[in-house]
C-alpha cells in the first residue's frame, strides 16, 4: 500500500468495525487488497456474527465509508467487502507485459484483478477454447479485444499464431492493421466477414481430415505442426443481424469445432440473448467476461448466473471474468493506438546487422 492511501484505509477500517459493533455484529478487519478501481477489505466476523447480519448492514456500512455503493461476499478470506477506489489509476498494458514475462504459447493479457495480479487467458485450455465479451456501451469491451489482441501480436510469432480481425465498426483493430500475424486485412464489411468465416470453415475440415495439430500441441512430436487461428469479432449482433443464419450457421460450427483444429473464437456484443445468440452458440462460449450491463437481468444473461451484480460494474474496463464458482473481478489494461503502432513498426522492422569486423588498415 502507498503511504498516501495508508491513512485513508485505516480511517475507513476503523468505521467498518464501528458500524458493525453498534449493530451487536462485530468482526476485525484483518487485511485487503487495493486494486486499480476496488479497494478490498478482508473480515474476520465474530463466532456469534452471522453472515446474513452483515449483509443486512451494506446501505449502513456505505453510508458510514461515504461510498456509493458497497458489496459482501464470501472467499478463502473470510467476509470480503468491496468498494470503489477514490483514486483509481490507469493500467497500462507494456509494464504489466513485461511484469508477466514468459507468456505461455496462445496466451492473451487481460488486465489487472483487484488483487493486483494480472490476469491472462490461455485460448487453448480446453476450459476456454473461446471467449464472449459482453457489456453496454461505455463498458470498454472494444478496449479489451484490442489489448488482447494486441497482447498476442507482442508475445507471439506469426509462424504459431495467426488473426483474423472482424470490425463491422472499422475502430476497433485498425491499430493492428500492419501485425504480421493477420491472415488478410482486417474486415468492416459483413458479406466480406462471411466470406472469411466460410473460408475458415473449410481450413478446420481440411485440418480435421489431414489430423494437424497446432504447433504449441506437436511439441515432442514429429511434424511441425499449423499455427493456431484466433478470431476476433466486435460487434457480433450486428454481423448476425445483417448476414443472418447463414453467419451463425458458420460460427456455430466453427464454436462447436473449432478447438481441436486449433482455431478459436473471441467475440463481443452487447446483447448476449436467445434473440441474437442460440442456446448452442453461448454453451459453447465456456468463458465470459462482462462489463458493465444496464441492468440485473441483463448480468443474469450476459454471465449466464445470477448474483454476479455485473450491472453494478463501474465501467470503462471495470469487468467480471466469468470461471468456475467465484468471478473474477479485473481492471482491463489499455495501451494508446500511437504506441500500438510503434510496437508493430518495430516488430516488423528487420534488424540492422552489426558491421562485420576486421583488419584495420
Amino acid at each position: 500500500m502507498s503511504k498516501p492511501i495508508r491513512p485513508y484505509l485505516e480511517y475507513q477500517a476503523d468505521r467498518v468495525e464501528a458500524v458493525l459493533n453498534a449493530h451487536r455484529a462485530g468482526g476485525r478487519i484483518t487485511g485487503g487488497t487495493v486494486g486499480p478501481r476496488i479497494i478490498r477489505f478482508f473480515l474476520n466476523p465474530e463466532p456469534q456474527t452471522r453472515f446474513a447480519s452483515i449483509r443486512r448492514l451494506a446501505d449502513d456500512l456505505a453510508l458510514a465509508l461515504r461510498v456509493p455503493d458497497l458489496t459482501i461476499d464470501r472467499d478463502t478470506h473470510g467476509v470480503v467487502l468491496s468498494f470503489a477506489n477514490p483514486n483509481p489509476g490507469p493500467v497500462d498494458l507494456l509494464p504489466l507485459l513485461e511484469q508477466s514475462q514468459p507468456i505461455p504459447p496462445a496466451t492473451a493479457l487481460l488486465g489487472l484483478t483487484d488483487e493486483g495480479q494480472p490476469l491472462l487467458v490461455r485460448l487453448s485450455s480446453p476450459e476456454v477454447a473461446h471467449l464472449l465479451v459482453a457489456g453496454t456501451t461505455g463498458s470498454g469491451k472494444s478496449v479489451l479485444l484490442r489489448t488482447m489482441a494486441t497482447s498476442l501480436v507482442l508475445t507471439q510469432s506469426p509462424r504459431t499464431l495467426r488473426m483474423l480481425c472482424l470490425d463491422p465498426k472499422g475502430r476497433t483493430f485498425q491499430p493492428l492493421a500492419d501485425a504480421p500475424h493477420l491472415t488478410r486485412p482486417i474486415i468492416s464489411r459483413p458479406a466480406e466477414a462471411r466470406e472469411a468465416l466460410d473460408s475458415l470453415l473449410r481450413t478446420m475440415e481440411l485440418r480435421d481430415r489431414r489430423g494437424e495439430l497446432p504447433t504449441d500441441d506437436v511439441t515432442g512430436r514429429s511434424g511441425a505442426g499449423v499455427p493456431r487461428i484466433l478470431v476476433f469479432i466486435d460487434e457480433l449482433a450486428d454481423l448476425i443481424m445483417a448476414e443472418g443464419d447463414a453467419i451463425t450457421d458458420a460460427i456455430t460450427r466453427l464454436v462447436q469445432r473449432g478447438r481441436q483444429a486449433g482455431i478459436h473464437l473471441i467475440a463481443a456484443t452487447q446483447h448476449p440473448s436467445a434473440a441474437i445468440l442460440s442456446s448452442l452458440m453461448r454453451a459453447n462460449f465456456p468463458l465470459r467476461l462482462v462489463g458493465r450491463v444496464a441492468s440485473a437481468s441483463d448480468a443474469r444473461v450476459a454471465t449466464g448466473r445470477g448474483g454476479t451484480d455485473a450491472h453494478r460494474l463501474q465501467g470503462r474496463g471495470d469487468f467480471l471474468a466469468i470461471t468456475g464458482e467465484h468471478p473474477i473481478r479485473f481492471q482491463v489494461a489499455n495501451i494508446r493506438e500511437g504506441a500500438i503502432h510503434e510496437q508493430i513498426r518495430a516488430l516488423i522492422q528487420p534488424r540492422a546487422l552489426p558491421a562485420p569486423s576486421g583488419p584495420k588498415s
